[in-house]
């Protein structure tokens, strides 16, 4: 029987720099260890060098919200049995500014600011929990007016929290009418409530797959560009990390990258 040969490699926050020194072309697969925010990094790194291999993954972080789309569970036996045995899909990436991909969203505004403020110790300890218990904690909500263009129709829309996304969940657990990964468009999402009931009204419609949404823009679309108010975002995160970003503007790249699946 042959032997299967791997490597190991703990990633650092120049993970790019570490993956440059891999010669891929020694494997079939990578698995990768982490939450959203490091598979985005890793799925970065291969798209921007063309480096053809499928991911697999063993969910380690907060939210992981892109296993949950993807039906990977977090408990690790059954995880690592679906990374070594799963079968393939192609799913769609978004491309940011030309230079940055993601996988499940880009969120601007409030939503953004309590994820940057929650702390890495309450992340790890509690999960999707701590950023629950952060926003039960705001007193007062980030308001702002969203100027966007999306194929080329024009928007105005006042609300909390900007959401473009390939992918969706809330508590790990996906809506009903889940966001489609290979449809060729991207979600975006705007919230408009002003309290938090408000909000979590607008969560559990999206959970239940209700066709009207209370407090929530929602449309479709394969571009989109955020105008930036002549200044640099101060709330931003991409795939459930802090980013600066002083425009942006979002584009789906379809059937891109290859995942392991159950």
């Amino acid at each position: 029987m042959p032997h299967t040969i791997y490597d190991w490699l703990k990633t650092s926050p120049n993970s790019a720099e570490q993956l440059t020194a891999v010669d891929f072309s020694f494997y079939y697969r990578i698995i990768i260890i982490g939450g959203d925010g490091t598979i985005r990094d890793i799925a970065n790194f291969l798209l921007k060098n063309q480096i053809d291999l499928p991911i697999a993954i063993i969910p380690a972080g907060s939210a992981n919200i892109l296993a949950c789309n993807l039906g990977i569970p977090t408990n690790l036996t059954r995880a690592i049995k679906i990374a070594c045995l799963g079968k393939e899909k192609i799913i769609d990436v978004a491309l940011l500014n030309n230079q940055l991909y993601y996988l499940v969203s880009l969120s601007l505004g409030h939503g953004s600011k309590i994820i940057k403020e929650t702390k890495r110790g309450l992340k790890v300890r509690f999960g999707f929990l701590s950023y629950l218990w952060m926003f039960l904690k705001q007193s007062k909500k980030y308001k702002t007016v969203f100027k966007f263009t999306i194929d080329n129709k024009k928007y105005k829309i006042s609300g909390n929290t900007m959401i473009i996304a390939n992918a969706l969940s809330f508590f790990r657990i996906k809506p009903l009418t889940p966001i489609n990964f290979a449809d060729g468009l991207l979600e975006v999402l705007i919230f408009k409530n002003a309290t938090k009931t408000g909000l979590l009204i607008t969560i559990l419609s999206l959970l239940l797959g209700k066709k009207r949404y209370p407090f929530l823009f929602k449309v479709k679309g394969k571009k989109i560009i955020v105008e930036d108010n002549n200044r640099k975002r101060e709330h931003a995160q991409i795939d459930g990390e802090p980013i600066k970003i002083d425009r942006a503007e979002v584009e789906i790249i379809p059937h891109k990258l290859r995942i392991i699946v159950p």
